[in-house]
């Protein structure tokens, strides 16, 4: 989050609010400063959530409410939840206020609006630990549905018989961009063929750059315009016999697109790993290797176990030689561990490991990167040392790196920490192109399972614990033997061939294209 950013908008509603104040009551300028504050004050709010501060992003919120009582805007606001909670207690209290507010939403009388105003999703539920968050987003997607009408809309072809030729097939994100569902995927797209399947990807306008550099032969890119109304009927032009969302959950739009039904069936995949609760996507196609034995009961959709990852992921190459500790910004001594993931990834639960492993080993520092979010993860820093202040010199909060840089920092690192609760996937598969040693262990949902998945497919064990404290006395162990974690990374880069281009996927999701017919 920018902090100037931040600052100008206090700064626009400040002086929106002084200039009306100098307007007679009634009139219409003075309405129009109100509207102007208003607006100023709920994109503060979301600059601010980003940020962590969620009673800052309350308080913006309520006055651009009692300033311009929209439906957006209410329920924008029962949507806050925190995003690095203190404690598990406030997870679940939020939890169940959050579940509260929708609820009161439920039945509106207000006129219908555009769903895009309301600029909102659920996408943190992912990263509470808790398995009932299907629930919680079908009510989600009824007080959206009862906003905007136009939401759970059905394609024209749907309820057609089907056109004769090739299977139809679109694939749809809003990330093709340089970004991790970029990353993960780009290779899924050139891997499918574009002779058997008719294939559409979709993507939308300015978005799309990532897709520059793939090689898509025999397929076409359909740009669409930023507008549920024109992007529903776009993709119902293709009479599609299966529509793919790569990710549902992190950007409001593709959510709400995918509340209509535009294609003959509809799935996701793992780029956002959490159960929609949209009635309107059928399957959930997910690597096997990261299911436990009771995936299926944690989605509302149709759980598709798939052989590999689905995502063909080309191996990254580090740079040799890579910049130095001190160029990084990192501590020129010490052992690093190494914990490189989003903010809203540490959960409250994972504090207690960090504090004793850190403890348990003399002199050794934890290295977090916090790319644009530098005021989250200051937040989640500052959790840790309320409970740990003599770990403040041994505790470092990186900032932006570019992808060398990033790879680099692997490199450099003696033990990547996996969190618990939600891993690393991205993250993860560039860790082990470096050889890399991450500990981890797995939770009770899969995207808990993914850096575990990876274990299994390398067929190496050591590194999985069993539960939270052989986390922390396997951490320690490993941050005082370098010998055997040198061997550990040879094992890795031995191995890791398996992760990489990997195209076991590819014959069983063709499969499942042509059993959508």
């Amino acid at each position: 989050m920018s902090t100037s950013t931040v600052d100008e908008l206090r700064a626009m509603a400040a002086q929106l609010a002084q200039l009306a104040a100098t307007l007679p009551d009634g009139a219409p300028e003075r309405a129009l400063c109100a509207q102007g504050e208003a607006q100023a004050l709920s994109l503060l709010s979301g600059r601010l959530w980003r940020g962590g501060d969620l009673a800052g992003a309350e308080a913006a919120l309520d006055r651009a409410l009692a300033l311009a009582p929209t439906r957006a805007r209410r329920i924008r606001r029962a949507l806050l939840l925190p995003a690095v909670p203190a404690s598990r207690a406030e997870i679940l209290a939020a939890r169940t206020t959050l579940r509260d507010r929708l609820i009161a939403l439920v039945g509106d009388p207000s006129p219908p609006i555009d769903a895009a105003e309301i600029g909102w999703t659920l996408f943190l539920l992912a990263y509470h630990a808790e398995l009932d968050n299907r629930d919680l987003h079908r009510l989600f997607h009824l007080v959206c549905a009862q906003a905007d009408p136009a939401l759970p809309w059905t394609a024209p072809h749907v309820r057609a018989p089907r056109r004769a030729g090739r299977p139809r097939v679109g694939i749809l994100s809003w990330h093709f961009v340089p970004h991790t569902i970029a990353q993960l995927f780009g290779g899924l797209l050139e891997a499918l063929d574009g002779d058997r399947f008719d294939i559409t990807i979709l993507g939308f306008d300015g978005r799309t750059a990532a897709l520059d550099s793939l090689d898509l032969a025999g397929k076409r890119v359909l740009v669409l315009p930023a507008s549920l109304t024109e992007a529903r009927q776009q993709i119902a032009a293709l009479e599609l016999d299966l529509l793919l969302y790569l990710d549902l959950g992190m950007d409001f739009f593709t959510l709400f697109l995918a509340q209509a039904r535009l294609a003959r069936t509809q799935a996701v995949t793992w780029g956002h790993p959490d159960s929609t609760g949209l009635d309107s996507i059928d399957a959930f196609l997910s690597p096997a290797c990261m299911e436990p034995d009771d995936g299926a009961a944690q989605y509302s959709e149709r759980l598709v176990p798939l052989p590999g990852l689905l995502a063909v992921y080309p191996r990254p190459i580090p740079p040799a030689p890579g910049k130095s500790r001190a160029a990084l910004g990192l501590p020129e001594r010490g052992f690093l561990y190494l914990c490189p993931q989003t903010p809203y990834k540490f959960h409250p639960d994972f504090d207690t490991a960090l504090i004793r492993i850190l403890r348990g080993v003399a002199g050794s520092h934890l290295i977090l990167t916090a790319g644009w979010e530098q005021a989250a993860m200051q937040r989640v820093a500052d959790r840790l040392l309320a409970q740990a202040p003599d770990l403040a010199q041994r505790l470092h909060i990186l900032g932006p790196l570019s992808r060398p840089d990033f790879l680099t920092l692997f490199q450099h690192a003696g033990l990547v920490l996996d969190p618990f609760h939600y891993s690393g996937g991205n993250t993860a598969l560039e860790a082990f192109a470096c050889g890399s040693p991450i500990l981890t262990w797995p939770g009770a949902a899969m995207r808990a399972r993914h850096t575990a998945g990876f274990y299994r497919l390398m067929e190496i064990k050591e590194l999985t614990a069993r539960d939270h404290d052989h986390y922390v006395d396997q951490a320690i162990l490993l941050g005082t033997t370098p010998q055997r974690l040198e061997e550990l990374s040879h094992e890795i880069l031995k191995r890791s061939a398996v992760l990489f281009n990997n195209h076991d996927s590819i014959p069983a999701f063709e499969d499942f294209i042509m059993d959508c017919l």
